[in-house]
C-alpha cells in the first residue's frame, strides 16, 4: 500500500507539468479559464473484510482510498474535491492566473479474499462508495471469493479494462463468452477456477475474447491470438454440427415411435 501511494504521488508532478505545458500552448482566447484534469485516485480496498454480500460495502470502510460521502452528488463529490490539487500558472503578459484542477477519481475497487458468492447488487452498492461506478470503474478484483457464475450485473461496468476472477468457483467454460459484452477488457484472470482444468481452457478463452492482451497475468502473443481465433471458429462449427445431428436423431426417433 505504501509503495502504491509513493507511485501515485510521483505521478502527480508529471500531470501538473503536462497541464502547465498545455496552458502555454493554449490559444490566448482561452484567457482566464480554468483547466480540469482527471487522475486515478487510490483503489478502494475492501479485501479481507469477510464480506458475504455486495450490500455490505455500504457500511464498511475501505482499507485504502477515500469513500464517497453519503450525501454527495456526482457533480460535487466532497471526496473527489478534498483530494483535488490546484496549480496556478500565470501566462506571460496576462494579469489573470490560469488554474489547473487535478481531480482524483476512483477507478479501481478491490474485493478480493472475501466470501462473496454473487456480485448481485454490486453497481448499487458501489454508488455509495464512489461517483458513477458504471462509468468510472476500470479495474475490479473479485479474486478468491466463491463466485460461481459470470452474472449480468458484472457486465454493466462497460469500461472495465482489468477483471480478476481467479480463485473462484466458475465451472462452465462457455460462460466466459458473456464477457464479450466488455469490449474494453484487456486483462483477465480465471486461473484457480474449475474451468482451468479443461484441456482447451486457454485456447477457448483467448478465442472467445479476441480483444484480450493478457490472460492469467501472461501476455497473449499475436501468434497465440491468431491460432486461438481460428480454433474457436472451428469449435463453433463443430458444436453447431453436433447440435444439428442430435436434433435430427431426436426427430427420427420421435417419428419411429
Amino acid at each position: 500500500k505504501q509503495r502504491s501511494r509513493r507511485q501515485h504521488h510521483l505521478f502527480l508532478p508529471f500531470v501538473l507539468l503536462h497541464a502547465m505545458a498545455l496552458a502555454q500552448s493554449a490559444p490566448e482566447s482561452a484567457g482566464g479559464k480554468d483547466f480540469s484534469l482527471v487522475a486515478a485516485g487510490l483503489p478502494l480496498d475492501y479485501s479481507f473484510k469477510e464480506l458475504r454480500t455486495s450490500a455490505e460495502i455500504e457500511t464498511e470502510e475501505p482499507r485504502s482510498g477515500i469513500k464517497r460521502a453519503t450525501d454527495a452528488k456526482d457533480g460535487d463529490d466532497p471526496a473527489k474535491n478534498a483530494t483535488s490539487q490546484v496549480a496556478a500558472v500565470e501566462q506571460a503578459g496576462a494579469t489573470v492566473a490560469r488554474k489547473f484542477v487535478i481531480k482524483k477519481v476512483t477507478t479501481c475497487v478491490k474485493l478480493n479474499n472475501n466470501m462473496l458468492e454473487t456480485v448481485n447488487g454490486l453497481p448499487q452498492a458501489l454508488e455509495s462508495a464512489m461517483p458513477n461506478p458504471l462509468q468510472n470503474l476500470q479495474w475490479l478484483d473479485v479474486s478468491f471469493n466463491q463466485i460461481a457464475a459470470i452474472e449480468p450485473e458484472l457486465l454493466r461496468f462497460s469500461n472495465l479494462k482489468a477483471l480478476y476472477l481467479h480463485g473462484n468457483c466458475l465451472r462452465k467454460l462457455s460462460s466466459v463468452e458473456r464477457l464479450r459484452k466488455l469490449p474494453k477488457l484487456l486483462s483477465l484472470t480465471l486461473n484457480g477456477n474449475p474451468i482451468e482444468s479443461s484441456k482447451i481452457y486457454r485456447l477457448y478463452v483467448i478465442g472467445a475474447l479476441p480483444f484480450l492482451k493478457t490472460l492469467d497475468h501472461s501476455t497473449i502473443t499475436e501468434e497465440e491470438s491468431s491460432g486461438a481465433g481460428a480454433w474457436y471458429k472451428g469449435h463453433l462449427r463443430r458444436a453447431k454440427k453436433r447440435k444439428e445431428e442430435l436434433e435430427e436423431a431426436a426427430a427420427l426417433a420421435a417419428a419411429m415411435e
